[in-house]
């Protein structure tokens, strides 16, 4: 590293609902720029694209390499752990991880490592414990619904200043740790896989969450759904057809301008309510 100074790039993915991934990601580069240094950001949009953008991405110019993002059901993003499978070896150079949830991480950063471990990146940081407001078709009866989603209450507000100056001093501190060569790879972050998101699995969310039924009467084939699908499994064809299993992140759903997709969550809300409500009598015995 010349000079000091060092060379980062975070990559990281956020979803169009909330972008609250970004707003941390944001905070990060703020800290790792202080004193003169660079920091690039990297924003991960769709599998096919972003697969492109690994396969020909300039890793032998970065001293540190960063990867965040949101919690889907005690995991991360299932399509980002796939494309973390295409990075090439990256022996000699220092990482960090992290992710926003709306307040149970699961085991996101553990897989993450897992993955990344064949590539031979020294963890030297990592982070969970930043809030995000959580929106999803889970919390529709809630009081804040609005009749298709809700939000989970304790999100709201999330990542608020306080955490995003956090996030600002969590960048801050890496530069000493990235060019200190006695800094130790972070091993206890990811010691045991949560158990909470043993119960959620690539399989056991497609066959446990609803299909995508396509209203054709008020489709008007704007194409949104497939644009904004990360993980490519919406084509037109002319209408919007599910092609493949997803991470059902059900975005296309709450983005619909028309409510053309209609997604049956009855079972899934009934078990969600019937958690939180144990949960509530647990807490005044």
């Amino acid at each position: 590293m010349k000079e000091s100074l060092i060379y980062s790039v975070i990559f990281y993915f956020s979803q169009v609902v909330t972008g609250n991934t970004k707003k941390v990601t944001e905070k990060i580069a703020e800290g790792l720029r202080l004193g003169g240094h660079k920091c690039d950001l990297i924003r991960f949009t769709k599998y096919h694209t972003d697969l492109e953008l690994i396969k020909g991405f300039p890793f032998e110019k970065y001293d540190l390499i960063g990867i965040g993002v949101p919690v889907y059901y005690f995991h991360p993003p299932y399509h980002i752990l796939f494309e973390l499978e295409h990075f090439p070896s990256l022996n000699g150079k220092k990482g960090f991880l992290f992710c926003t949830s709306g307040g149970n991480p699961g085991s996101t950063l553990y897989q993450m490592k897992k993955i990344l471990d064949r590539t031979g990146l020294k963890m030297i940081d990592g982070y969970d414990k930043w809030i995000g407001w959580d929106v999803h078709q889970l919390y529709a009866r809630q009081e804040n619904s609005n009749g298709d989603y809700g939000w989970l209450p304790s999100s709201y507000g999330h990542p608020n200043e306080q955490e995003l100056n956090q996030a600002k001093k969590f960048g801050k501190a890496l530069i000493n740790k990235t060019l200190d060569p006695k800094t130790s790879e972070k091993i206890d972050f990811w010691s045991q896989e949560n158990e909470s998101s043993k119960m959620w699995s690539w399989k056991g969310i497609q066959k446990w969450f609803p299909e995508f039924n396509l209203i054709r009467e008020k489709c008007t084939q704007c194409g949104l759904c497939a644009q904004i699908c990360p993980w490519d499994a919406i084509v037109l064809d002319p209408y919007p057809r599910w092609v493949k299993n997803c991470d059902k992140c059900y975005i296309c759903h709450l983005k619909c301008p028309e409510n053309a997709i209609d997604c049956d969550f009855k079972k899934q809300i009934d078990y969600l309510e019937s958690i939180m409500n144990n949960g509530k009598k647990k807490n005044l015995i």
